[in-house]
């Protein structure tokens, strides 16, 4: 049985999933990624997520709050199901207004995809992001005999990324087959969620 392994790129998923109008459900995503039928043993799923600037509680605009709220409550989610979390502090970028943060993971997820998959040594290695800047690593991978693949919208998907894996996962079944509609309960905390610089968070490109 092929063995897997799951890198996610939270952020962009996330971005993704709530401009088409579903729920980022990541749980989901998993069970759909390495589902029995397909054949496949997970090894590890590991997300990985941007966190406003580590400043004491007090010190952080109010939307940064809610959004490491969010992100603080995601991650609990993830880990109790049994999915490996990574989060990366920002950083304040200055001259914006409302505040912002960047936090920026491509390339702490690239390096541990890396490592991992040269310690685990999986047959298939799923990168769930359209971000072309993971095109490297994809390349690398397939070098060491690694089937690799990208799992993204196609309106997200990079034309880089997508040349450079063995093949590409259109979510859009995905999302036909298990997507929960997004409802946005609170603008505010979509908006801290969507990870445009005006909005509080830094987007890593999707180009």
């Amino acid at each position: 049985m092929p063995r897997l392994l799951i890198f996610v790129d939270e952020a962009n998923f996330g971005r993704s999933a709530r401009h088409a109008g579903f729920q980022p459900d990541l749980i989901a995503l998993k069970n759909w990624l390495a589902d029995p039928e397909t054949g496949r043993n997970l090894i590890e799923m590991v997300v990985y997520i941007g966190l406003p600037p580590d400043w004491r509680p007090e010190d952080l605009p109010e939307g940064w709050r809610r959004a490491y709220d969010s992100k603080h409550r995601l991650r609990h989610a993830l880990e109790n199901n049994g999915i490996m979390t990574v989060a990366w502090r920002g950083k304040q970028l200055f001259n914006s207004n409302p505040p912002a943060f960047a936090a920026n993971i491509d390339m702490l997820m690239a390096m541990d995809a890396l490592e991992l998959s040269l310690e685990a040594k999986p047959d298939i290695v799923v990168l769930v992001s359209g971000d072309g800047d993971f095109a490297y690593l994809a390349n690398k991978l397939r070098r060491r005999g690694i089937h690799v693949e990208a799992a993204s919208l196609p309106q997200a998907m990079s034309g880089e990324l997508k040349r450079a894996v063995n093949e590409f996962i259109d979510l859009r079944d995905f999302f036909d087959e298990v997507g929960k509609p997004f409802i946005d309960y609170h603008d505010d905390d979509h908006r801290q969620d969507d990870d445009r610089p005006e909005n509080g968070v830094d987007g890593e490109g999707d180009d």
